[in-house]
């Protein structure tokens, strides 16, 4: 006989027991989740259904498959993001989680400091992407960012320093290069990092994940790729934590 896993409005399955069974040892499926059997449209918890049968120990299973013709936000094969309860990650997950700073703190302290923290706070995620993720090259980009922000700030006090001379239009001219050239190159940034989250988040810790380019691309232009990033790690975390307490409960 075949199990149907339900959790908020998300449909999982089928399963047999004995995958019941795996899934509730790694934490992929809560005892307290809905389970119904094939033919049947009464709920019960997972309890009632394993009740005294011995659940295994089982390692690195894989990830829960939705029900068939079930559609929610999340890729095939992984439980939806964007809904209560979806991220449905192993208790005992081995990557760190990602940064948990409220993505409205970092708005906040990005206006406060005049968006210094913005190029802060990419390096403290590209730093978590690139322990989940090291093919990425976010913090390269990022660096190679910077010291050309770095090269039009020392041009402008050139500029400063040599004002009213015939030089003038030559540091006026590299200033805008140096600042078209770290804008650009923090664009391309800030796509690695969202190409590598969304990898982690389909693969490693499959929830289905996807973040929009267009978004990205807008976001990163006014400097504030962080906080797009960062609002998808507040939810992320804060499913987790809903996890944590279902699983614990």
């Amino acid at each position: 006989m075949n199990y149907f896993i339900k959790r908020e409005l998300n449909e999982y399955g089928p399963y047999s027991l004995a995958d019941l069974q795996k899934y509730v040892a790694s934490g992929n499926i809560l005892l307290t989740d809905l389970c119904r059997s094939e033919g049947l449209t009464d709920w019960v918890p997972v309890s009632q259904v394993i009740g005294n049968i011995p659940v295994p120990t089982a390692a690195q299973p894989a990830a829960p498959q939705p029900a068939a013709g079930t559609v929610y936000g999340g890729s095939a094969g992984a439980p939806a993001y964007g809904t209560q309860g979806g991220y449905a990650a192993p208790v005992g997950q081995q990557y760190p989680p990602p940064p948990s700073l409220h993505w409205g703190i970092c708005l906040l302290l990005t206006i406060l400091t005049c968006g210094l923290f913005s190029w802060v706070w990419l390096f403290v995620q590209s730093a978590w992407v690139k322990k989940v993720q090291p093919d990425s090259k976010a913090i390269l980009y990022f660096s190679v960012a910077v010291g050309v922000d770095i090269l039009a700030i020392i041009c402008a006090i050139a500029l400063g320093i040599n004002f009213g001379r015939p030089n003038v239009v030559g540091y006026l001219s590299l200033i805008r290069l140096a600042q078209l050239g770290a804008h650009i190159v923090l664009i391309v940034g800030c796509f690695n990092l969202k190409n590598s989250i969304e990898e982690h988040f389909n693969s490693a810790e499959p929830i289905g994940l996807r973040l929009s380019g267009v978004i990205t691309f807008i976001m990163s232009f006014f400097v504030l790729g962080h906080v797009y990033f960062q609002y998808h790690f507040t939810r992320i975390n804060e499913m987790k934590q809903r996890q944590m307490m279902g699983y614990s409960g």
